[in-house]
């Protein structure tokens, strides 16, 4: 039967079904082609459900007793290694086929041979090829039922992999054996024993091969390097004791992992790999009935590519007039069913109707045959630009060409220039709506992939054109600008430049933008020239006033200082007088500014024209009888 597509009928129909009610499938994709060739290869045998994106997934596992899930690549946002993962972690027993292209398949490489992605389906499909892998996941599912249904019960409904408790149980044996091994004190005489060495024995040798063995598992080097993979490691140790249980349990491991890997080259027809896995996982043990079932489908297989070759070398030795064209148009026709038609180059449709369209132009049957493959090439590509899959409708339309009318070429390409037209303007659209919901959430900048800038400038390099491109552009540098100001009112100059600098980097200009760069300009001058402190007792004083000493201080008896803080103007006067230390606080201070600010000093010169000098000077209040002193610091 096939669930509803309905998200909430599916949820809902889940929550109240019995725990013995099994979901067959859930396949994860947004491609309507892909779901739609599951359904037709699943038929009513096994129920399907659909979840349109990922954050539906776990709810949908959570609510029934779901097996197997079939993951397109395409429809996950995030890394598909990362969300794998994360699912196996929470599902462990869940049986996950994913789908996608080669490159995919090259980033997934390392779980699909740790056999957590149980199997690779390359896109497009036919039927006969989903049933397959389908099938093989269902056997999959069914044998893990059949592990679990004759365990020991415990109390957890989701047992840990075998591989997994081997490991960790190995990796505990070697974290006791290093420890035991760092618990040595060595002195010049050689280790020392202390009370954990004398309690922990010498690390067994074939608890070191174990943790080898382990190790290389872990690392799925199942049969590379020699000498340092998994197989070699628990052969050795089953040589050493045959009855070892972590041995037997390693090498079952390392059978399932070949074997799974055999099965899945074998699918997409890799026959040598296949193969070579096979009789590698024979060696790892008892020869079961999997690798016996596993061997015959390899010869069927090899049996059908070389009644393929045979009958091709007998059609290119027969004359033309033999009647070798149907035998090529039967291959041909095979080829169609299982969707491999233009791939192999050698071992295709339409490799095998050009064969027979050379050996006799005038065949009908060729024609007809040529005829189905154009249809079925024109819908590929079809179905491709509806899925805006247009790298592979590309290479449909590429192959389609010089076997149909040149119209239906043009129709389609111009389809396929139409609908790549759409989603690029599309995309430029929602770099323009990125980067507006990013102005509106003050993210201007930051994240560095994800704020207002960089949208606006991810779409002046696609379309520097772009109606509505100015204006934004115009919008977030307006905002920069006034982050630039706010900035230079708080004193923090270096953050207005950055916001000064972030606006000029995007092409932004204002009178504004202007006015605050002035502003800055005179800030940091000023704050330069304060910074430039010199002593006093450095210039040349042409005049000064003695400060009076305070009433109320003199009748206390209290004497101390104040250090000044001034500007020598250009003119000699000093100006700007402040406060930067007193000695007592609050007494002498009105006095000795007072005072400083009468004075005058000659001008500093500088390439002989006066300049403006801060300097600080220290004036000491003593009480009467001695001099008020004043002392340069």
């Amino acid at each position: 039967m096939l669930a509803s597509d309905e998200e909430g009928a599916t949820l809902g129909t889940l929550q109240f079904s019995l725990a013995s009610d099994i979901v067959e499938l859930v396949v994860l994709t947004v491609d309507e082609v892909f779901l739609q060739t599951f359904r037709d290869a699943v038929g009513g045998a096994r129920r399907l459900w659909h979840v349109p994106s990922a954050d539906k997934v776990s709810d949908l596992l959570l609510a029934g007793e779901v097996g197997i899930l079939v993951l397109d690549v395409q429809t996950v946002n995030e890394t598909p290694s990362v969300f794998i993962a994360q699912i196996k972690r929470q599902f462990p027993d869940l049986v996950v086929v994913v789908a996608g292209n080669r490159d995919a398949e090259t980033s997934l490489a390392g779980l699909i041979s740790a056999g957590t992605i149980y199997r690779f389906i390359h896109k497009p499909m036919s039927p006969g090829r989903a049933k397959l892998f389908a099938d093989a996941a269902v056997k999959k599912y069914a044998a893990q039922r059949r592990r679990v249904a004759t365990a020991p019960t415990v109390k957890s409904r989701s047992q840990p992999h075998r591989g997994a408790l081997l490991i960790g149980a190995i990796a505990a044996l070697g974290v006791i054996a290093v420890a035991a091994w760092v618990m040595h004190r060595t002195s010049d005489d050689g280790p020392v024993p202390t009370y954990a060495t004398r309690v922990a024995r010498p690390i067994p040798a074939e608890t070191l091969l174990l943790t080898q063995a382990a190790a290389a598992l872990a690392a799925n080097r199942l049969t590379e390097p020699a000498g340092d993979n998994a197989l070699e490691l628990y052969l050795k140790e089953q040589a050493r004791n045959p009855l070892g249980k972590q041995a037997l349990a390693g090498l079952a491991e390392v059978r399932d992992r070949l074997l799974a890997r055999a099965e899945n080259a074998m699918l997409e027809e890799r026959l040598d790999e296949a193969s070579a896995a096979i009789d590698t996982a024979r060696k790892s043990g008892a020869d079961d009935g999997r690798i016996a079932f596993l061997t015959g489908r390899l010869a069927k297989l090899r049996e059908r590519v070389k009644a393929a070759q045979a009958a091709l070398r007998m059609h290119n030795e027969l004359p033309a007039d033999s009647g070798k064209v149907p035998p090529l148009l039967t291959l041909a026709a095979q080829r169609i069913g299982e969707a491999h038609l233009i791939d192999p180059k050698r071992d295709s449709a339409l490799f095998y109707i050009k064969e027979a369209l050379r050996l006799d132009p005038n065949s009908e049957a060729a024609r007809r045959a040529e005829d189905d493959l154009t249809m079925r090439l024109l819908s590929e590509a079809r179905g491709a630009i509806d899925r805006r899959d247009f790298a592979h409708a590309s290479a449909w339309l590429e192959a389609a060409k010089g076997i149909t009318a040149r119209a239906n070429i043009e129709a389609a390409e111009a389809s396929l220039t139409a609908a790549r037209q759409q989603a690029d303007a599309e995309a430029l659209a929602q770099l323009l709506k990125n980067a507006a919901e990013r102005l509106q959430q003050d993210r201007l900048i930051e994240p560095a992939n994800d704020s207002a800038k960089y949208y606006l400038l991810t779409l002046r390099n696609l379309a520097p054109g772009h109606a509505g491109l100015a204006s934004a552009t115009q919008g977030l540098g307006i905002r920069l600008v006034a982050k630039a100001r706010l900035a230079l009112e708080l004193r923090q100059y270096e953050a207005a430049r950055n916001w000064l600098d972030e606006a000029t980097g995007i092409g932004f200009a204002s009178p504004e933008s202007s006015s605050v760069q002035h502003d800055l300009d005179t800030a940091l001058s000023g704050q330069k020239f304060l910074a430039n402190v010199v002593a006093a007792s450095d210039l040349t004083l042409l005049k000064s006033v003695q400060p009076v000493y305070p009433r109320k201080a003199e009748l206390s008896k209290i004497e101390g200082w104040v250090e000044l803080d001034f500007t020598v103007a250009e003119s000699g006067a000093v100006k700007d007088v402040a406060v930067h230390a007193a000695n007592p606080t609050g007494v002498f201070e009105n006095a000795a500014t007072s005072a400083l600010s009468q004075w005058h000093y000659k001008p500093i010169l500088r390439d002989a024209t006066p300049h403006a000098q801060r300097a600080r000077i220290r004036i000491r209040f003593v009480l009467p009888g001695e001099s008020v002193r004043r002392l340069g610091r």
